[in-house]
């Protein structure tokens, strides 16, 4: 059926008010009998989605608070019917499990050396998350590869297979659709980004199959915010045994809206909506306005493999500001501020790496 129009309607029962998308197109009504199945179960997130060819009418009032509404009180929008999305999204996929497939000494040929300030590459286990007791829990089986977008002489591609242009074409559409976002919302010139000096990173995220059962860490990510200023993701792909399969119902992507206090399960329609949360930076320069998108992944059981990926949005790291923003109580504004209370993302997002890298 072809997806012409979507509209987010509430169901109440007793005790229960559910959210469930009404799917329709010109010749046909109906209720999608999937989506109300797994909405049913509860802790499911409300998904704004928006069509790309709203988001280009960047003066229509409509669509401008349809977005605002969506970015400031949930921190997380989709975009949807995006030329050319779902094909580079498949293409990039191939690739990224052509290069996993690789064998684990070929893989590490591509680290980077974080010794000497290299951070474009593949890395496995790097990153670690406070959990529920405030311990420190390695993501132990998060895989990622780093390049910059657009291309820039510090990435380093394998010589092995073509992964460079599956990345960049579908990293590049990314960036380019999030600066259409971060324009509507008011993170722009008027703020002092500047978006020609804005720096896309990308990062291939895969998620390996968890085989021991003894493994307490029920996260393949441990919940977090991102550091920079926006964060762009695909919708991702799992896979059984070599074999595509639907997400299952206790894995994925969960977030805290910024209205609310708990993780909810961000619960996309399909392959073909990109979506964006908002990162830390984001809050500092707005002062509060935006609020970043605290959120995990939940691991999979039965040897389910996921892959996704994502860009992440960067000012200058010369940029400096004087926030308002409650983050500058957290100690990496408080230790990296000036006397007069500037930060500059420099120095935020190094002491953001700091705290979040394996030591």
């Amino acid at each position: 059926m072809a997806l012409n129009k979507a509209t987010i309607q509430t169901i109440s029962l007793p005790h229960i008010c559910i959210p469930f998308f009404l799917i329709y197109d010109t010749s046909t009504i109906g209720i999608s009998i999937q989506i109300f199945r797994k909405l049913f179960k509860g802790g499911i997130l409300k998904l704004d989605i928006i069509s790309y060819s709203e988001l280009l009418k960047q003066n229509k009032s409509s669509s401008v608070k349809m977005i605002e509404a969506a970015l400031l009180n949930k921190g997380i929008i989709g975009v949807n019917n995006i030329p050319h999305f779902d094909i580079k999204s498949k293409q990039y996929i191939k690739a990224a499990r052509e290069f996993s497939d690789l064998d684990q000494t070929i893989k590490q040929q591509y680290t980077p050396n974080r010794d000497i300030g290299d951070t474009e590459g593949y890395e496995l286990g790097a990153e670690w998350f406070k959990n529920n007791n405030g311990d420190w829990q390695i993501d132990d089986k998060k895989a990622s590869y780093y390049a910059f977008v657009p291309n820039h002489h510090r990435n380093k591609w394998p010589s092995e297979i073509d992964f460079k242009t599956p990345y960049l074409e579908l990293g590049e559409l990314i960036f380019n659709t999030g600066k259409m976002l971060l324009n509507v919302i008011g993170l722009n010139e008027s703020l002092g980004l500047i978006h020609d000096d804005l720096i896309g990173y990308g990062r291939m995220l895969h998620y390996q199959k968890e085989n021991n059962v003894a493994n307490t860490n029920l996260n393949w990510c441990g919940a977090h915010t991102d550091h920079g200023i926006f964060t762009g993701l695909i919708p991702a792909y799992y896979f059984q045994n070599g074999n595509e399969i639907d997400e299952p119902d206790e894995a994925g992507l969960y977030i805290v809206p910024s209205n609310k206090h708990d993780f909810e399960k961000v619960y996309v329609p399909d392959k073909s909506t990109l979506l964006f949360q908002v990162g830390e930076f984001g809050q500092i320069i707005s002062n509060d306005r935006v609020k970043a998108t605290k959120h995990l992944v939940k691991k999979a059981k039965n040897e389910i493999e996921r892959y996704t990926f994502a860009v992440f949005f960067s000012p200058h790291q010369d940029m400096t500001i004087r926030s308002k923003s409650t983050l500058n109580k957290d100690p990496r504004y408080i230790k990296n501020q000036t006397p007069d209370g500037f930060i500059s993302y420099k120095n935020w997002e190094t002491a953001s790496y700091e705290q979040y890298r394996v030591r």
